[in-house]
């Protein structure tokens, strides 16, 4: 019951487009140690000459990527995504380290996949990602392809970005860092603009977690493809078995530090969807009103 108060005065007083702005401008959207700053003042700007093609990495499905149904894990698939993105930036002359030597980062704040068929134990995956869009020089679209050794599309993903500034920790225009990030005009693998849930209805915590030292990135915070595993672990295993996972979104509002602990809360579902956010435990003990959301997640079901 005073998890429903709770979260219907939320709705009154917090509405989607005070969380937009708090998802592109809060200081907490990223942070880097001065380690990782001094090491990229040393390493010289790279540039390749093969900026205008899509980059693609192939992986292979190992024993250790799977769960216990000899599936691809989410997570698992969120990492080879992210690998594929940091390749590709790094291909096209924003690269983290030449981004964080101009004094510049990239942080991804939503992104959405969409499973035709879960990759199994065995298989080879190519992963294609490119830049599709600078949406009113305010956030690049990413987005992302997996095909197998025939070329069957078995993923198609979205995701956005914000351009921050190490000095203010703030979101600037993309078109102020001094890479460019080559857009793939036309080509587009989901067409969605990927929004920030509302809460629902009859809200349950379902767990609680923590962030521990091996959720850690080199940001200093819980690495992001971490969140889904989170989200996993809190659904029966009917869901995950039974109905299959179709497709998942994250949306990333507030980065998760160390020690740091997180409220599960999931809503009633619909038909073929569950939504769940991650809300920062302390401030729903101390003052609920004002408890930070550190994530959100929305998974879709098979039949």
């Amino acid at each position: 019951m005073f998890l429903k108060k709770f979260f219907d005065s939320r709705k009154k007083t917090e509405s989607k487009a005070a969380i937009e702005t708090k998802e592109q401008n809060s200081p907490e959207a990223i942070s880097v140690s001065e380690s990782m700053i001094a090491a990229a003042a040393k390493t010289p700007v790279q540039k390749t000459g093969d900026q205008d093609e899509i980059t693609e990495l192939k992986f292979t499905v190992r024993f250790s990527d799977c769960d216990e149904y000899s599936r691809l894990k989410l997570s698992r698939l969120f990492q080879f995504t992210e690998e594929a993105a940091l390749a590709d930036a790094q291909r096209k002359g924003y690269g983290l380290w030449n981004m964080l030597n101009a004094g510049y980062g990239c942080v991804v704040t939503r992104m959405k996949l969409r499973l035709n068929h879960t990759p199994v134990l065995g298989e080879e995956l190519y992963v294609s990602t490119w830049a599709k869009e600078n949406y009113k020089d305010k956030v690049i679209y990413k987005d992302y392809m997996v095909r197998d050794g025939r070329g069957n599309i078995l993923v198609e993903g979205t995701s956005s970005w914000l351009l921050i500034d190490m000095k203010t920790m703030k979101a600037v225009p993309p078109s102020t860092s001094p890479f460019p990030v080559p857009i793939e005009e036309g080509k587009e693998a989901l067409p969605e603009k990927l929004e920030i849930f509302s809460m629902g209805l009859f809200p349950k915590v379902v767990d609680q977690v923590q962030g521990r030292n091996t959720d850690m990135d080199i940001n200093h915070h819980v690495n992001h493809c971490r969140y889904v595993d989170w989200i996993l672990d809190t659904l029966d295993p009917s869901e995950v078995k039974g109905r299959g996972i179709r497709s998942i979104q994250m949306n990333y509002i507030y980065q998760v530090p160390l020690n740091e602990k997180v409220d599960i809360v999931r809503f009633k579902d619909s038909k073929h969807h569950a939504v769940l956010f991650g809300m920062n435990a302390e401030d729903m003990k101390g003052n609920p009103l004002k408890a930070r959301c550190h994530f959100q997640a929305r998974v879709g079901f098979g039949n």
